[in-house]
């Protein structure tokens, strides 16, 4: 309902005809834009809307790609994560996992790191695409990784957050109880100063599946809680 200021236009529209996740980004890299969908990947010319290429896949992919040194990297619903020349949409490796990917990858240090709905946390050569080390949680993993000095931050659906060690996948801590949720999806954890913030969602009794996301702050056990009349925006000291 809010305008917004100056003269906004349309510069172009391109339709896609397959379906488009609501948590898919638009990536832009080398005068183009990139855009996961059902049934592939879309690269787009920047300035025109004109279709630069199409890396078609047979199931979706689940997340968006993320672009490094000339290279996209995504991965879908096939079981695979794809590593794609950004110039020509051409395939360059794809990786084998026992489950889809839904969450969007981190590319540190020719590493390529991924959770994945068979519960485990993939680290994959980003050369070679081999499987350099894999770490398993309790449950599915929908939420995309945070990483800061070498280690990588996530939850799973198991309900406990996790930071891992990016060089060798051992586990540096599991959060000391679970976050109580109704899943972790594709929201980032953030990573602000000593704290991890994760977000949760919740379908709340009696507000028939009204959607309510919390905050969990946990450096080893802490946990932030914030007060009902806590004014939004402002930080909460952890309880």
């Amino acid at each position: 309902s809010t305008t917004l200021p100056g003269n906004i236009k349309a510069t172009w529209v391109k339709p896609i005809s397959p379906y488009i996740s609501q948590h898919v980004q638009v990536i832009g890299a080398e005068g183009k834009v990139f855009v996961s969908t059902a049934s592939g990947l879309y690269a787009f010319d920047a300035a025109t809307g004109n279709e630069v290429w199409v890396y078609p896949t047979e199931l979706p992919l689940g997340h968006s790609p993320t672009y490094n040194n000339g290279f996209l990297y995504v991965g879908g619903m096939d079981r695979k994560m794809h590593k794609i020349n950004a110039s020509t949409g051409t395939e360059v490796w794809t990786f084998d996992a026992e489950g889809g990917f839904y969450t969007n990858p981190v590319v540190i240090d020719n590493k390529v790191f991924s959770g994945n709905r068979d519960g485990a946390f993939y680290a994959v050569n980003a050369s070679t695409g081999e499987l350099a080390w894999k770490y398993q949680t309790g449950s599915q993993i929908l939420q995309s990784a945070a990483f800061k000095d070498g280690v990588l931050y996530f939850a799973a659906n198991d309900g406990y957050s996790y930071a891992l060690n990016a060089e060798n996948g051992s586990l540096v801590w599991r959060s000391e109880n679970k976050l109580p949720s109704m899943g972790q999806y594709s929201w980032w954890p953030v990573v602000y100063q000593n704290y991890v913030i994760f977000t949760r969602t919740a379908f709340e009794i009696g507000l028939s599946g009204a959607e309510s996301v919390w905050m969990f702050c946990p450096p080893g056990s802490i946990t932030c809680s914030v007060p009902s009349n806590r004014i939004p925006g402002t930080f909460a000291s952890p309880a």
